[in-house]
């Protein structure tokens, strides 16, 4: 019930072993959150800071204040800074925060308010805050951006939309590049099938041609005795690209090379109609073997 009483900020206060470190390390917190975007190594940075301060409490609460935008937290703590360092006292503090507010070798416009209003806080003059900033930073300390003008939100909505078109820009490329990606593995996939098929193929036909050999050689002996084919017939063989001469071993030759060349599973990636057109032409291919493979003319 009694800590109902007391804001976040006022119980670390309460439980600090030093209230005035306690309210610096809000107010470091408070820097380091207006940099708008904080990076791992900025956390990193005040953790090492705050070792050297006498608070005896988790760092993450403070942080999460001064997240929050507990204004009144952070009012508290400068008085409570201002009451105790002042002037040629506060130098020390005045550095950690520069370093924090320039780690990333950018000000960010909230810090160059925040940075001169601390300076003022604890009695330290302009010139003199200048000079630490250079000594600290490397680099003059630039007047801060007036946003009571037009012209500042109008600098910014550029840099705005100029920040949108080339996250848009790297949108599209990230597009193109995952769609290139694609293509190119749909085209070697295509070309391996295409290797494995003609290797398969080329595979069957060796092996065919060395158990047909010696059928052949029979089925050529008794070609002169066969009688004429029908016009049936001659129309499966024309099919199959045979002539009347053909043997019961070319037309298996044929069906087998004409399969291979025709089977509706080539033109899988074609298409339905390539595959509508491929599937017709192996059925009368297929009609006209097995018709010609029951014709006792063709033995």
């Amino acid at each position: 019930m009694v800590s109902a009483r007391f804001s976040p900020f006022e119980l670390l206060l309460l439980k600090s072993r030093n209230q005035t470190d306690t309210a610096a390390l809000l107010l470091l917190a408070w820097v380091m959150v207006s940099k708008g975007n904080v990076l791992p190594e900025d956390q990193q940075y005040l953790e090492t800071l705050a070792d050297g301060f006498r608070h005896g409490h988790a760092l993450t609460p403070l942080i999460e204040i001064a997240a929050g935008q507990d204004m009144a937290a952070v009012q508290l703590a400068a008085e409570v800074l201002q009451k105790d360092w002042w002037s040629e006292q506060s130098f020390p503090f005045l550095r950690q925060a520069i370093g924090l507010a320039t780690s990333n070798g950018q000000l960010a416009a909230s810090n160059n308010h925040i940075l001169r209003f601390l300076a003022d806080l604890l009695g330290v003059a302009p010139a003199a805050f200048r000079e630490l900033f250079q000594e600290v930073a490397g680099r003059p300390l630039e007047s801060p951006e007036d946003p009571s003008r037009a012209d500042y939100w109008q600098a910014r909505e550029h840099a705005r939309q100029q920040q949108s078109q080339r996250d848009h820009e790297r949108e599209r490329e990230r597009e193109r590049q995952s769609r290139q990606r694609h293509e190119e593995e749909r085209q070697r996939r295509d070309h391996e099938e295409r290797q494995r098929r003609e290797r398969e193929e080329h595979a069957y036909q060796r092996h065919s041609y060395r158990q047909g050999a010696g059928a052949e050689d029979r089925h050529e002996r008794r070609r002169d005795e066969r009688p004429p084919p029908g016009d049936r017939s001659l129309r499966a063989l024309h099919v199959l690209g045979l002539d009347a001469r053909a043997t019961r071993s070319d037309i298996k030759k044929a069906y087998r090379r004409l399969a291979q060349i025709h089977h509706p599973d080539r033109f899988y990636s074609h298409g339905e109609r390539r595959m509508a057109t491929a599937s017709q032409r192996f059925q009368r291919i297929k009609n006209a073997y097995e018709y010609l493979m029951q014709d006792a003319r063709s033995v």
